[in-house]
C-alpha cells in the first residue's frame, strides 16, 4: 500500500500547501513541487514495477496453464492411444474368436453329418442283421426239417433193408429204384397192384427214393 499512501500524502500537502493563508517564497514553492513529483515519480516507479512483477506473474501463471494444458493434451492422446489399441486388441479377439466359432460351427456341422451317415450306416446294419437273423432262423429251420427228412429216410431205409433181408430169406423179388422210377411203373413192371407194394413195403406214401430196394409180391 505503499504506492498509494505516497501519492495521497504528498497531494495533501500540496493542497495543505495551497490553502495555507501563509504566504511562502518561490523557492520553497520549488522545493515543495520537487518533492510532489519526486513522491509522484516514486509512486509511478512503484506502480510500474508492481505491473511488471503482475505481467511476470501472469507470464508464469500463462506458462503454468500452457504446460498443464499439453500435459493434459499428452495425457489424452497417451490415454486415447492406449484405449485404441486395447479397442484393436479386442477387435482382433474378437475376429480371431468369430472365426474360431466359424470353425467350430462348420466342424459340428460335419460332425453331425457324420453322425447321421452312421446312424444311417448303422440302421442299414441293424436291419441287414435282423435279415440275416431271420434268414438265419429260416435256414435253422430248414435244416431241422431236412433232418427230420433224413431221419425219416434212414428209418424207411434201415425198415426196407429188414424187409429186403426178409425178403431174400423167403425167396422173394426186390426192386431197387432207379431214377424215373415210381411205384405205378413198378406194379406195371412186375405185373402187380401199387397198394400191394406199398403193404409190403409198409409205406404210407408213394414217397420212394433212387437205391431204395423195395420187395416185389409174387
Amino acid at each position: 500500500m505503499k504506492h498509494l499512501t505516497i501519492p495521497c500524502a504528498a497531494i495533501a500537502l500540496s493542497l495543505i500547501s495551497a490553502c495555507s493563508p501563509l504566504k511562502s517564497s518561490p523557492k520553497e514553492e520549488k522545493h515543495q513541487l520537487e518533492l510532489t513529483l519526486h513522491g509522484l515519480q516514486t509512486n509511478l516507479d512503484d506502480q510500474r514495477r508492481d505491473f511488471n512483477c503482475f505481467q511476470t506473474e501472469l507470464q508464469i501463471l500463462d506458462g503454468r496453464i500452457k504446460y498443464y494444458e499439453t500435459a493434459l493434451a499428452t495425457l489424452k492422446q497417451t490415454d486415447l492411444e492406449a484405449h485404441q489399441t486395447k479397442l484393436e486388441q479386442i477387435q482382433h479377439q474378437l475376429v480371431s474368436l468369430e472365426k474360431k466359432l466359424t470353425g467350430f460351427e462348420q466342424s459340428q456341422e460335419s460332425g453331425i453329418k457324420d453322425l447321421r451317415q452312421l446312424l444311417g450306416h448303422a440302421n442299414e446294419t441293424t436291419a441287414a442283421l435282423t435279415q440275416f437273423k431271420d434268414r438265419i432262423v429260416e435256414l435253422e429251420q430248414e435244416i431241422q426239417l431236412q433232418n427230420r427228412r433224413f431221419d425219416e429216410v434212414a428209418k424207411l431205409k434201415t425198415h426196407f433193408e429188414g424187409v429186403a433181408r426178409q425178403f431174400q430169406q423167403s425167396d422173394g423179388k426186390v426192386h431197387k429204384v432207379r431214377p424215373g422210377d415210381s411205384l405205378e411203373k413198378i406194379a406195371r413192371l412186375y405185373k402187380t397192384s401199387v397198394d400191394r407194394i406199398k403193404r409190403v413195403n409198409s409205406l404210407d406214401q408213394d414217397l420212394i427214393v433212387v437205391g431204395q430196394e423195395l420187395l416185389i409180391p409174387e
